[in-house]
């Protein structure tokens, strides 16, 4: 059973960095140069070591957004399958954040080819070092990446329908990258698609899945791999 999903895309087809740069929201042209200027860089990294140092920083974030992370077993085959590239966000020799992107084509929303775009994975960083602005230094180079590679446009990677409580704020932060809301429809099983129509359009199912999902169990959110 189809249902719709919304995500946010930034086109770059045939675009420069300056471009794209000057269509985005002043806040963020602000934070990214903020970013530069404390020393952020970004460095592509394959190792096992930042694969799990980044699934610390994603789990932590999932945890504490109330629901319960993959295992790092499950998330680690999820990487590999896509065929995931990996980026740390390092200032000096301290690793502050990671992001992760696939390349997809608009058949990934069920649509005829057009051309390469890019979609992240995975965005995590240390809210420790959020002043920063680590995270639309994660953005920005996302959308870099797509550039660099010649895409036709970057996905953002969701954004929620009839948002509610902090997805607010999250929505809110992607409308701020110079993109245009896509919606698209996807299969599910039928309960699947039922239970989330339900969530989406009725306040009470909406609150009864958070409860559910603050009574999941969870790690401590300082658990570390070994």
């Amino acid at each position: 059973m189809k249902d719709i999903n919304a995500t946010v895309i930034i086109n770059i087809k045939g675009k420069t960095e300056e471009e794209v740069l000057k269509n985005l929201e002043y806040s963020r042209r602000k934070n990214i140069n903020k970013a530069i200027n404390s020393g952020l860089v970004v460095e592509k990294t394959e190792s096992e070591e930042d694969y799990k140092k980044c699934y610390e920083m994603y789990a932590k974030i999932i945890l504490e957004g109330g629901s319960t992370p993959f295992t790092y077993e499950v998330w680690r085959n999820w990487a590999k399958e896509e065929e995931w590239e990996l980026f740390a966000i390092k200032k000096q020799e301290k690793t502050m954040g990671y992001f992760s992107v696939i390349k997809i084509d608009k058949g990934y929303y069920g649509l005829p080819f057009d051309g390469i775009g890019i979609r992240p994975r995975v965005f995590a960083s240390d809210r420790e070092y959020d002043d920063y602005r680590t995270n639309d230094f994660i953005y920005w180079n996302t959308i870099l990446y797509g550039i660099k590679n010649n895409a036709n446009f970057v996905d953002l990677g969701g954004y929620q329908i009839n948002p509610r409580g902090h997805l607010k704020g999250v929505n809110s932060f992607k409308e701020k990258w110079g993109g245009e809301i896509f919606h698209y429809h996807l299969d599910y099983p039928f309960y699947t698609a039922i239970a989330r129509k339900l969530v989406r359009n009725f306040d009470v199912f909406w609150w009864v899945n958070e409860k559910l999902k603050s009574k999941e169990p969870k790690k401590p959110a300082s658990f570390k791999l070994k």
